[in-house]
């Protein structure tokens, strides 16, 4: 099924880097700081004091939408009062009430003040009629690809460029049959048609035309089943009433119909081949005249950031939505071979330049698989090109992977050798012989071959040399890569774009790629698409002050300021337990930059300042340590170890880790693996330059709040309690799964997902004490182990609040996908039950309320008016949206509660899976309660003194995951063609847990 709008994990870069958190630059904990927190700011830019206005006006959000959405409130409040009283009685062995499974919204929230923004979805009109889907299984017979002829192969899956072309033919075939009859594709499995088809033969067999005159055409069998009836007046039906007859646990709604709308609408771009790639479901990228795209290849690897357009139906409240958003991804660059090596100086190596060994190393590990048009002189002296796929760049190791007696000879001491490096055997009219391709191209073809790497387009038993003069990389091949911090600096640079601008892509560039005008295939569905973007109501909510205390240990309030506050003259509500033996050492890239070590002093002014200006229980200073530093190779080697059992054996309680740079070597993970897991030692890590710099009261003070948190420590909170919180008898509870992307890995070897698992312990919501845990790839929903994690969050809870257990439990899950909304209560819910039946045992239950919260969504929101805009052009920090691109009978909302500094302002999506909590306390203004306190819970994040965008719970559970994949490297793999680990060996099982010293803490801080 495609991606729905991208409420689930889609969207971000195509690669390890994830895209911030918080759609524009705050990072969650990054910024804020001591002195103020605003950071550097982004370069001067126009646009950003630009409110999105076509034609100067902005039209009323639709007022049919709005009287159908306060018309599905008003019939569903019967049905909440019922559910609000039935929740006061909830029995210990009670099923869920049904009312509190995809709960009704109680009401749509009215606090804050009224705005009206700007959406990224266009209404999208259809007609109600019938289509039909037609499945197709494609299968190649092995015909002969030359005149020569060779015996008939095995059939073999169809895939990419070929599947494309085989899907042109089979749509001209059957449009030929099918006189008058509409069809659309997605060019790989799919046709959705406007009538039944008619079939001359099936199978049917289709040929994809030869790519030159000495080849012939490949034939292929292709199978078609179906039909399946895709009913739209059921859909239209539902979204003028929004009447689901009972059946609301299923969701989400009519994914049939949904999908072939999907397919329908972007049939006309996937149909260009060569001038827009697709990747999945959603994402389309234009190449060529339209394309817009940057360089990548910083660190020598061969790879372009490219700007496209994300587009998906959705089903809203009184209409249908298409959600279309500006995506970004990661290429492989384009090009004349030769030119792109010039380019990046790629030459042949020997074996001891061991730098440039290196550099080039990393451009030909981008080649495996890399489609080129190369550039062949037939018998006839014709020259033709065709699509070939290359081995990679050829290596030392050519001549020992090859089969046969006359296996091809590489020149001794060249890594990656050139032309004259490299022989051949050739039988021709002058005799059997070796000639290297230097020779070769010179006497044939009268052409010498530049000094570069040679390429192989066969394979590693029968290769075919071919010199980078004569191929050309295919342009639109996208890659999945694990960028380099230097590379992620660059896509950052390429994809943070001002709201305004984005805003106008979509209303002017994403019409024109994705044919939304003018448009045949959408006019044979009887679909259209809005020419405007479409108006909603938002509001601000109040943004609520938090409270430190003073020297005198008085509290102090302090009221935030677009999103962010400092910490002037207030300290932390609460140190944490004394940290009274602490040591730091100096890591260091080689021995001789010893004389660029922050010297002991540095790090005493550092302990003095966390003390008395911050509060923090911490000694004045370090314990001195055999030796101040020590270098990357034996730190990778045995040092850290030994420096680990010498601080065990000391005593010492924390480690400061001082690097010359942010880590990408693997010293931070083994740092994080051997404190947590092997040793029970906290650490933090800290970047050389920072305490470089005198009196550097900003980094001090971020570092100190994760110090605080380590040590059990409470560093600000909410200066008034309300609702759930004032009473202490709530616990928060936030969990997520992550899984490993962009890795190449072996069938079978497949790097576990991760769960991570927070819950609170304290009224002030500052502590969060975590599990992790390690379940099968790729699998999102959680197993039998959630039941032994949640009971032990009870237990612990009970040992801070004086042998009580909480009276609710509210449940922030992270980042599912909304077709895995029924999964998480059919399979996580009763986990968690049992858990709380196990420790409750005969009294009463606690209640329940599940939100999942999700950031990887593709839904924006843009200011109308300049006087409700950011100082980066975005909507204002704490801008909530819950009608006009929601369904009104379901409760969901989106919340901007960070201020983004740059780019366009991502808002994370809540949606309400169960809830026994909130409409039982608060009836009708439950909604208001529950944004007021997801936006609140924002301001509590511990290590910054910012808002952030999405709810501590969901965010920690997060780290906690990032941190679980660090405790295994044998899992770390960087490369997109290799598989590698960061030590020759495994992580064993008992080195993955964290320690018992550091299991109730928050030692992933």
């Amino acid at each position: 099924m495609a991606d729905r709008g991208g409420r689930g994990r889609g969207g971000g870069f195509q690669g390890g880097y994830r895209g911030s958190r918080d759609g524009g630059s705050e990072r969650g904990g990054r910024g804020g700081s001591f002195r103020g927190g605003r950071g550097g700011g982004a370069p001067p830019n126009e646009s950003r004091s630009k409110v999105y206005s076509p034609e100067g006006r902005i039209p009323r959000p639709d007022q049919a939408v709005t009287k159908l959405e306060d018309e599905v409130i008003e019939n569903s409040k019967t049905s909440v009062k019922g559910v609000t009283a039935s929740l006061g009685s909830l029995a210990v062995t009670q099923k869920d009430v049904s009312g509190n499974v995809f709960p009704c919204r109680p009401a749509f929230a009215s606090n804050g003040q009224n705005v009206v923004l700007w959406s990224n979805y266009f209404p999208v009109n259809v007609e109600a009629a019938y289509f039909y889907k037609y499945e197709l299984e494609f299968k190649e017979e092995g015909q002969p690809v030359a005149k020569t002829g060779k015996e008939q192969g095995k059939s073999r899956d169809v895939k990419g460029r070929k599947l494309h072309l085989a899907m042109e033919q089979v749509l001209q075939q059957l449009c030929s049959q099918n006189k008058k009859v509409g069809m659309a594709s997605q060019f790989k499995n799919h046709i959705i048609a406007t009538k039944k088809l008619s079939f001359s033969a099936n199978p049917m067999t289709v040929q994809i035309p030869a790519e030159s005159q000495d080849r012939q055409p490949e034939i292929l069998s292709v199978t078609v089943r179906g039909p399946t009836e895709i009913a739209l007046p059921d859909l239209i039906s539902y979204i003028r009433s929004m009447d689901d007859h009972g059946e609301r646990a299923i969701y989400p709604k009519y994914p049939e119909v949904i999908d072939a709308l999907d397919i329908i609408l972007g049939h006309t771009a996937r149909s260009k081949l060569g001038e827009v790639t697709s990747i999945g479901g959603s994402r389309l990228f234009p190449f060529g005249k339209d394309e817009k795209t940057a360089s990548l290849m910083q660190n020598f690897r061969a790879l372009l950031a490219a700007r496209g357009f994300f587009q998906s139906v959705r089903i809203g409240t009184g209409r249908l939505l298409l959600n279309t958003n500006v995506t970004h991804g990661v290429f492989r660059i384009s090009g004349k071979l030769d030119d792109v090596m010039k380019n990046l100086q790629i030459q042949p190596v020997s074996q001891n330049d061991f730098r440039l060994k290196k550099l080039v190393g990393a451009f030909a590990k981008f080649l495996p698989k890399t489609r080129v048009l190369a550039t062949f002189t037939v018998t006839d002296g014709t020259k033709v090109r065709r699509s070939k796929a290359l081995q990679g760049m050829v290596n030392r190791l050519a001549g020992t992977m090859a089969e046969g007696p006359n296996r091809p000879q590489i020149e001794p001491g060249w890594e990656y050798p050139g032309p004259k490096s490299i022989k051949f055997w050739l039988a021709d009219d002058d005799g059997n012989r070796y000639i290297t391709v230097h020779d070769y191209y010179k006497k044939k073809y009268g052409i010498n071959l530049q000094n570069l790497p040679v390429l192989n387009i066969g394979t590693n038993k029968r290769p075919t040399f071919f010199p980078a003069e004569f191929l050309e990389i295919q342009r639109g091949q996208s890659v999945k890569a694990k960028l380099t911090a230097d590379e992620t600096t660059a896509m950052l640079a390429f994809a943070c774009r001002t709201p305004y601008e984005n805003a106008l892509s979509i209303a002017q560039d994403a019409r024109e790629t994705l044919k939304y005008d003018n448009n045949s295939t959408l006019k044979d569905f009887g679909l259209s698409v809005g020419k405007q973007l479409a108006t909603v109501n938002g509001r601000v909510l109040t943004i609520p002050a938090v409270a430190y205390i003073d020297a005198g240990k008085k509290p102090v309030a302090v009221s935030p300021y677009n999103g962010s506050w400092n910490m002037r003259d207030v300290r932390v509500v609460k140190p944490g337990a004394l940290i009274s033996k602490w040591t730091y050492i100096n890591m260091l890239q080689h021995e001789n930059d010893v004389n660029r070590q922050i010297p002991k002093g540095t790090m005493e002014d550092f302990a003095l300042f966390m003390s008395k200006n911050m509060g923090i229980n911490i000694a004045k200073s370090p314990v001195d340590l055999p030796k101040s530093h020590m270098v990357f190779k034996t730190a990778m080697g045995a040092g850290l170890e030994n420096l680990f059992s010498y601080a065990e054996k000391q005593g010492i309680q924390h480690i400061m880790f001082i690097l010359p740079q942010k880590d990408t070597s693997g010293l931070y993970t083994k740092i994080k693996r051997l404190g947590d897991c092997q040793f029970g030692i906290h650490t933090t890590c800290m970047v050389s330059r920072h305490l470089f710099k005198e009196k550097n009261f900003s980094y001090y003070s971020n570092v100190g709040l994760k110090i605080n948190l380590k040590a059990g420590g409470v560093n600000h909170k909410l200066k008034s309690d309300s609702g759930l919180l004032k009473d202490g008898q709530t616990m928060f509870v936030g969990y997520d799964v992550t899984h490993p992307t962009n890795m190449g890995v072996v069938e079978g070897k497949e790097p576990p997902s991760l769960v991570g698992l927070v819950a609170s312990v304290d009224k002030d919501l500052a502590q969060w004490p975590a599990r992790a845990w390690e379940q099968k790839a790729k699998q999102e929903m959680l197993g039998s182990t959630l039941t032994e994690a949640f009971k032990s969050r009870l237990q612990l809870w009970q040992s801070k609040n004086s042998n009580s257990l909480p009276e609710n439990i509210v449940i922030f899950r992270d980042g599912v996908s909304e077709g895995q909304f029924a999964q998480v209560i059919d399979q996580e819910l009763p986990m968690m039950r049992e858990a709380c039946r196990l420790m409750y045992t005969t009294k009463k239950q606690p209640k329940l309320s599940i939100v999942v919260s999700v950031k990887r969504h593709q839904t924006r929101f843009y200011p109308t008016d300049l006087n409700e805009m950011s100082r980066s052009g975005n909507i204002k920090n704490g801008t909530v949206v819950d009608r006009g691109v929601t369904l009104a009978s379901y409760w969901d909302f989106f919340l901007t509660a960070h201020d983004a500094l740059q780019g366009t302002a991502r808002p994370a999506h809540y949606t309400v899976l169960l809830d026994e909590v909130f409409r039982s306390k608060f009836g009708e203004r439950a909604a208001n309660e529950l944004e007021r306190l997801t936006h609140e819970l924002c301001y509590l994040f511990g290590r910054a003194t910012k808002a952030v965008s999405i709810c501590p719970p969901a965010y920690y559970a997060d780290i906690v995951c990032e941190r679980a994949r660090a405790h295994r490297p044998e899992y770390d793999v960087s490369d997109v063609e290799s598989v590698a680990t960061s030590e020759s060996e495994s992580t064993s099982a008992a080195v993955k847990q964290v320690h018992r010293r550091l299991q109730d803490t928050m030692y992933y801080m």
